[in-house]
């Protein structure tokens, strides 16, 4: 598995101890700090990352620095375009992935981190098996048919055809009210939340599209989610 190696140390003035980083294919910032959070036992909010860069990518970065008390400082207020000859700290996104050397802040110190911390990328499933496609159709068939699921979506069919929409703008409509059980089940196989695991979970299936017994309980999904539009005649 490909990984690059981060420096990690305090974001204090001065000389600091380092730890090293293994940051594994598809970890970002928020992997980081999520992993330092557990070794600390401290919440994950109040831990924040920085990297120095130049300011060509960090002027519209929040920059974080020494106060004239020589407190680091750095926040929405500084997040504004902001100009030096060489590089300046500045905070990291939770979605990013650091280049080389970081600095932590929110703790004291490094106390209780190991000299080498393996951090491992968010798993995202991206293929299914047969027998797991028909078990995870099985879970939003059974999701789709809950009570709740059902009357929100007789609503909106009442509410399409009082209003006379086009066939085309139904799929939109639906996605609002399968939104909350899909965020029950899609995780649960290793996808994200919707609407974006809707695609991962999509891609996953395409070697199986034309299998019989799949192809079966689609034709039961799209029945239960009003796809097949016979609620229209």
């Amino acid at each position: 598995m490909a990984c690059q190696w981060l420096d990690l140390q305090l974001l204090q003035q001065g000389f600091q101890a380092q730890k090293k980083v293994q940051l594994l294919d598809g970890a970002t910032v928020g992997d980081i700090l999520k992993k330092v959070a557990q070794y600390k036992m401290v919440p994950v909010a109040q831990l924040f990352l920085t990297e120095a860069r130049w300011t060509d990518r960090a002027h519209c970065l929040c920059r974080v620095g020494p106060s004239s008390a020589g407190a680091i400082t750095g926040g929405a207020a500084d997040a504004i375009p902001y100009f030096s000859s060489g590089p300046i700290q500045v905070k990291l996104h939770r979605n990013e992935v650091p280049e080389g050397e970081v600095s932590l802040g929110g703790v004291d110190d490094l106390d209780d981190l190991p000299d080498i911390i393996t951090v491992e990328g968010k798993f995202v499933r991206t293929e299914l098996t047969k027998a797991e496609c028909l078990d995870l159709q099985d879970e939003l068939i059974a999701a789709y048919s809950e009570d709740t699921v059902q009357t929100a979506l007789e609503k909106l069919q009442i509410r399409f055809k009082a209003n006379n929409m086009a066939q085309s703008k139904y799929p939109r409509l639906l996605a609002d009210v399968l939104l909350a059980p899909q965020r029950k089940v899609l995780p649960k196989w290793g996808f994200d939340a919707p609407p974006k695991g809707v695609v991962q979970m999509l891609n996953a299936f395409v070697p199986h599209n034309d299998d019989p017994d799949v192809v079966l309980k689609v034709t039961i999904l799209n029945g239960l989610i009003g796809l097949d539009m016979a609620w229209l005649s």
